[in-house]
């Protein structure tokens, strides 16, 4: 999860739509909430309510912010240091709210599903295949080589929204498929499989808070794990690991290290082998 919450010190440049580069009117917070989890991304730009840009032929006017925004335009915001700046943000203005400070709400490209509806019934159909066609009419492209194989037996779409069809194929999966934008990238497939670049944390650099970082002394101390296997006509095998020998009463054991305070974990499974040993 990515999770950005800039000061007016810090850099950053936001472009809409309309081409005016808003760079020398600074921010007072910027906030990107970004998921693996979610599907909508979302973003929070607040700006002085009212400011004093500068023309081409280097004059100045005041104008209210509010009014030079407008729902449904499109919005990049681009963070960093020193000059540096990265996109970390691709969507559109959803909502401008005239309370001072001005607040800019924005939504990734999850908002264009959300302006469509869709009356069409799917049977026996692959995942690509329906969302090729969700993304129709959008700016919206598929990451196609991490969409798995996976065919919806039924799906009905009676003036649903996008993100509604979005909904109902995570529903139909059971949780399995995982829906997510990059930018304008549309990624559904299984979880961690994609993976994009690695990111250095450094407390107190690119961390926000570091008071919830917990340590634990990484001493030797024994792991008992409970292993209950359930045969076909339900009865039920129950074995112990905690040490290196094993019983007669089908007590497992062995070494093994955690924390501080040792741990217990149960594993239920349905392979029930070597009973009799």
């Amino acid at each position: 999860m990515s999770k950005e919450n800039l000061k007016a010190t810090d850099q950053v440049a936001y472009v809409f739509s309309n081409n005016r580069v808003f760079k020398e009117v600074k921010p007072i917070e910027v906030k990107i909430n970004r998921s693996l989890f979610e599907y909508v991304d979302k973003a929070v730009i607040k700006l002085p309510i009212s400011a004093r840009l500068k023309q081409k032929d280097q004059t100045t006017v005041t104008v209210e912010t509010a009014k030079q925004i407008e729902e449904g335009m499109a919005v990049s915001i681009a963070l960093g240091y020193n000059g540096s700046l990265k996109a970390e943000f691709l969507g559109f203005v959803s909502r401008v709210n005239p309370v001072s400070p001005c607040e800019i709400e924005c939504e990734g490209y999850s908002y264009q599903l959300r302006k469509k509806t869709y009356l069409k019934t799917f049977v026996k159909a692959q995942l690509l295949d329906v969302l090729k066609f969700l993304i129709v009419g959008t700016d919206i492209v598929l990451d196609e080589s991490f969409i798995p194989k996976f065919q919806i037996e039924k799906l009905v779409l009676q003036k649903h929204s996008g993100t509604e069809a979005l909904e109902l194929i995570k529903k139909i999966s059971d949780n399995t498929i995982r829906i997510f934008f990059h930018g304008k990238t549309l990624y559904a497939g299984l979880q961690f499989l994609r993976t994009f670049y690695d990111v250095k944390y450094r407390l107190g650099w690119n961390v926000i808070k570091d008071n919830n970082l917990k340590l634990r002394q990484a001493k030797n101390q024994d792991v008992t794990v409970h292993y209950i296997g359930e045969k076909k006509d339900g009865t039920k095998v129950k074995v112990k690991v905690n040490g290196k020998t094993r019983t007669k009463a089908n007590v497992i054991t062995s070494n093994a290290s955690s924390g501080s305070t040792g741990e217990e974990k149960i594993i239920k499974t349905h392979a029930v082998v070597d009973e009799s040993s």
